[in-house]
């Protein structure tokens, strides 16, 4: 009898996880969650982490925030939550992009070459050979670009740092927006919802456009 029933345990076994293993491919919310939850670059910037956790704090607010609704409001308040998810995973971009200029600015001392420079100026002004003064002009020219490079990267952080505090203050208005959103009846709620998502849209739309510039300028300076 043993003999007979375990083949057909067996047997069972096989289909039951061949069907799992099945219905696991096909489930359409594990292939979103996967889309949702993208691996993320590691930031080690005290500075940018302050900057993301009060954006996350604030995204995770909302998400929450959608989920506990139910019925047609539940669905008008989805979009927002999906775009401030978008909007966090732009934040995280500009931080990651923003620990590479701090690094870089810390490491590469640009305050320290205008003295550099300055004692070329007075060596080139001295010198009468003309192939040395050839090649202190070249090593200045160098200078020179490292310094405006190391300026424009310093503005860039400054205007990376003003971009995460919008994101992290239009989220806040979004997650007030939302409580109310939710105390008010669907149909009325339902122009201001799509009003709340077409903003963050477009915010969303300016950062993505933000790091593609940004992204230009650091490779020009050889950050990136």
């Amino acid at each position: 009898m043993a003999l007979t029933i375990y083949p057909w345990l067996i047997v069972v076994a096989i289909i039951a996880y061949a069907l799992m293993v099945w219905m696991l491919a096909n489930d359409p919310n594990i292939l979103v969650q996967k889309q949702e939850a993208p691996k993320l670059a590691k930031i080690t910037s005290r500075t940018f982490q302050s900057h993301l956790e009060a954006i996350d704090r604030t995204r995770r607010e909302i998400v929450r925030s959608t989920n506990v609704t139910a019925g047609p409001l539940q669905r008008l308040l989805q979009p927002i939550a999906d775009q401030a998810n978008e909007l966090f995973q732009q934040a995280h971009g500009l931080a990651d992009k923003g620990q590479l200029i701090e690094q870089y600015l810390q490491t590469s001392q640009p305050h320290g070459l205008q003295p550099q420079i300055d004692n070329l100026d007075q060596r080139i002004a001295m010198t009468k050979d003309s192939y040395t003064v050839d090649q202190l002009k070249e090593t200045r020219a160098a200078l020179i670009d490292r310094q405006q490079n190391a300026q424009a990267l310093a503005t860039y952080y400054d205007r990376i740092t003003a971009q995460l505090q919008n994101i992290a203050a239009n989220l806040d208005n979004v997650l007030a927006e939302t409580v109310r959103l939710r105390a008010s009846e669907a149909a009325s709620a339902t122009q201001t919802s799509q009003e709340v998502a077409e903003r963050l849209s477009n915010l969303n739309a300016d950062m993505d456009a933000f790091q593609h510039v940004l992204e230009g300028a650091m490779s020009q300076s050889g950050v990136a």
